[in-house]
Order: structure tokens, then sequence, then C-alpha cells
């Protein structure tokens, strides 16, 4: 009887770089505000053809920039 060999589990691959559309789907983020955006200057991308494509690192960067901070709780009084 031959060996069979044992297949390692496989990982899936993502790319560095994602579409509007993959980047709306993972992130949260509508396609329509990805491309504004990017058209207002507050999203970098790179310029691929007709594509735009984005790095996870100018999601995080524009959320960084973007959030508004939790206040902390109110000290109670008594």
């Amino acid at each position: 009887m031959a060996k069979r060999e044992t297949a390692s589990p496989v990982t899936p691959m993502f790319p560095m770089l994602k579409t509007v559309e993959q980047m709306s789907k993972i992130s949260g983020i509508g396609e329509n505000k990805l491309r504004e955006l990017m058209d207002n200057g507050e999203l970098e991308y790179i310029q691929n053809g007709n594509r735009r494509l984005i790095a996870d690192a100018a999601i995080w960067d524009w959320y960084q920039r973007a959030k508004i901070a939790a206040k902390p709780p109110a000290a109670q009084e008594g």
C-alpha cells in the first residue's frame, strides 16, 4: 500500500491591496463612502489602471483621524 501524504492545512492568501468592493465587504464601510473619502483626499489609495487599490493600513489611518473618543464615565457623587 502506498504511503499517503498528509495535506497541510491551506492558509487563505489575502491580497495586500484591496479594491473598493473588497474593502467595503471587509470594513463595513460602503463603496460610495470609500470613493468619497478617496476623492476628498482623506483616504490613501494606489491607482492601478482604472482601479483604486486600498491598503488595510489606509483604513486604520483614516479611522484614527476620524474617530470620536469615548467619554469617560462620570464620577459618581455621593
